[in-house]
């Protein structure tokens, strides 16, 4: 008996091992499909009924400056969750609400946008303004610098897209239209990341990318069925990501004007659309409260959407891509830990090693077992 019981020991000594080992990439396996941001930090609420509808990290990350509909915008630290500086008021109440922020790249300037046609530049250090408002003449939708901070675009209800010199505080050039016609109200501009394009979308689902240098457009127009809402580069230049109002989000070829790939389904209407820094994610923000992640490369789903609780007005990546800010539309700041890079691949990945290495763990038991028995039987003889 105890020389049965020493052969035994060893043998089944691994094969718990190996089984425990199993059962711990099985629980890790476990959480990554059903979503993998941790619960999210409400770095805000605004006061009174106003909510948020957008937001930008400064280019250090050290702070997320969002606008709000009662026209105001505010700078918080994101270490601490607390105001910076003053407040600014940047529109005029319900009908002046603040509609866009944005950093210029060096971080000395903040633009926000406003449903009076304003666009206050701001001196975020000082929470003072930097020269006088930049008027646009109609509701401005969206915001954006250049990636070298000398120029500003804006999109506005009538559907102009306009460059600023943001040297001089003139107009640069005349505004930007989409083809011969009426395409109707622009809701989003975004500069390519080498500063040579520019591209506007529009509510009647019609792109229009634009050369900065010669105010000419660049192709023909990207269209879709649905309306836009949302318009971001990739950050090498190479895909153009457009979120529309019936739930989905394309993603286009800048150079060719030509699809990439199928349509990527949302749950709800896409409200605004991100690229993380190193392009390895897509977060697309939605009507629904649910903001989708994916990654761009394959087209897949990167974990569960993430949710807010209610509709997200837009979504903004930190510079080092560990954080996703969403500006929701109850007042909330959602600041959400994404996945890393290849998550993707470890939603698919992991269960299949786990269950893979639990056969194996298996198979090892019943050898080892059958080993243990054989050699009772013949010490027994």
């Amino acid at each position: 008996m105890a020389e049965r019981a020493r052969l035994r020991s060893p043998h089944l000594g691994r094969a718990v091992i190996v089984g425990l080992l199993t059962l711990g990439l099985a629980a890790l396996a476990g959480p990554a499909a059903g979503g993998l941001a941790l619960d999210p930090a409400v770095l805000a609420t605004a006061p009174g009924p106003s909510g948020v509808s957008a937001v930008a990290f400064s280019p250090d990350g050290t702070l997320l400056a969002s606008a709000y509909s009662d026209g105001t915008v505010r700078l918080w630290e994101v270490a601490t969750g607390q105001v910076y500086g003053l407040i600014l008021q940047a529109g005029s109440g319900p009908q002046g609400g603040a509609t866009g922020v944005a950093y210029s790249p060096d971080g000395t300037l903040l633009a926000s946008a406003d449903e009076n046609g304003a666009i206050g530049l701001w001196n975020p250090a000082s929470s003072r303004p930097a020269g006088s408002p930049l008027q646009a003449g109609s509701s401005v939708t969206g915001v954006a610098f250049s990636p070298d901070g000398k120029l500003l675009a804006s999109a506005d209800a009538n559907g102009s897209v306009q460059l600023w010199d943001i040297a001089t505080g003139q107009v640069h050039g005349l505004a930007l239209r989409a083809g011969s016609g009426s395409p109707g109200g622009a809701t989003g501009v975004a500069f390519s990341p080498d500063g040579s394009l520019v591209a506007g979308g529009y509510s009647d689902g019609t792109v229009q990318l634009w050369e900065v240098a010669t105010g000419q457009s660049a192709g023909s127009p990207l269209q879709a069925s649905s309306g836009v809402t949302g318009v971001a580069f990739s950050p090498n230049g190479t895909l153009l990501a457009v979120g529309y109002d019936n739930g989905t989000v394309r993603l286009w070829n800048p150079a060719t004007g030509q699809p990439v790939g199928s349509p990527l389904q949302a749950s709800s209407g896409v409200t605004g659309v991100a690229f993380s820094p190193d392009g390895t994610l897509l977060a697309g923000s939605g009507e629904n409260g649910a903001i989708s992640l994916w990654n761009p490369a394959s087209g897949r789903p990167v974990g569960s959407p993430l949710q807010a609780g209610t509709r997200v007005n837009g979504v903004a990546f930190s510079p080092d891509g560990k954080l996703l800010a969403s500006a929701d539309a109850d007042g909330a700041i959602r600041v959400w830990n994404t996945p890393g890079p290849g998550s993707d691949w470890i939603i698919v990945l992991a269960p299949v090693l786990a269950i893979v290495l639990a056969g194996l763990a298996v198979a090892i038991t019943a050898r080892e077992m059958w080993r243990a028995r054989r050699g009772g039987a013949l010490s027994g003889r």
